[in-house]
């Protein structure tokens, strides 16, 4: 297992989460909206509702642990499911603005946020945004993941398989596309994102590196002995036989 260090300075009030223990199956992988660590945990301390994951990626790698994963809060923002991705899905949070903005008459992109309202718009810079080459959820321009993060949610996917014994779902290739079946939302296994449960998410987006680097994770996780080559479509499908009733993200 890769090098890990968990850092524990910033943590959450003991008012946003629960402190009741409960068995863990699934990884749900989540961007801040964001752009720094400090920001987000400073954003979830002041919500009345329990938001918040117990991992934090920041753009440097650093991993900031909000609270012990034995734990849950509130990160998911989903309606039927009894609140099991909640009590037993595990958050990571990686600090990204995610999707960005062009202004009308500008070729600069932007991040616009949400919290504080007051908080201006604020400009990517070319070398920390990603163009994919098809739209995803709507976009094409993204802040994009760095390898410092990268590298982290890795170790860190890896640690918490080993600690909870989660099992890598075998066909994990497009565990970010919506899940149409609602097995996950029934408590299936394994690492999944927001977008694998709300259709109205982004987060996690398909850079093709944090992908690459995932694959090959899950595949060390399962002790496959040789990685299947597999085709690799991030377009979801367009057929739908059934929508999952969503409520406004907490996030």
């Amino acid at each position: 297992m890769s090098e890990l260090t968990i850092v524990k300075t910033k943590p959450l009030k003991g008012d946003q989460y629960y402190p009741v223990e409960k068995t863990k199956n699934q990884i749900f992988l989540h961007h801040t909206a964001g752009t720094t660590a400090e920001g987000a945990i400073a954003w979830w301390n002041q919500t009345p509702e329990a938001v918040g994951t117990p991992y934090v990626i920041d753009r440097d790698g650093t991993i900031y642990e909000c609270f012990d994963p034995d734990y849950y809060a509130y990160h998911m923002g989903v309606r039927g499911d009894n609140n099991h991705v909640e009590k037993h899905g595990i958050g990571i949070e990686l600090v990204s603005a995610g999707h960005l903005y062009r202004l009308k008459g500008s070729e600069k992109l932007y991040f616009l946020p949400l919290y504080p309202k007051t908080l201006a718009k604020k400009e990517i810079p070319a070398e920390d945004r990603i163009k994919l080459p098809d739209s995803w959820r709507g976009y094409k321009h993204y802040h994009k993941y760095t390898d410092a993060q990268i590298k982290s949610v890795c170790a860190l996917i890896e640690y918490l398989c080993k600690r909870y014994d989660i099992k890598v779902q075998d066909k994990s290739r497009q565990f970010f596309t919506y899940d149409e079946s609602g097995e996950v939302l029934k408590g299936k296994g394994g690492i999944y994102s927001h977008t694998t449960v709300r259709k109205d998410k982004d987060d996690i987006f398909p850079q093709k590196n944090f992908l690459d680097a995932l694959y090959k994770t899950f595949s060390k996780i399962r002790g496959d002995k040789k990685e299947p080559k597999v085709k690799e479509d991030k377009k979801e499908p367009k057929k739908t036989s059934k929508t999952t009733k969503t409520k406004k993200s907490k996030k």
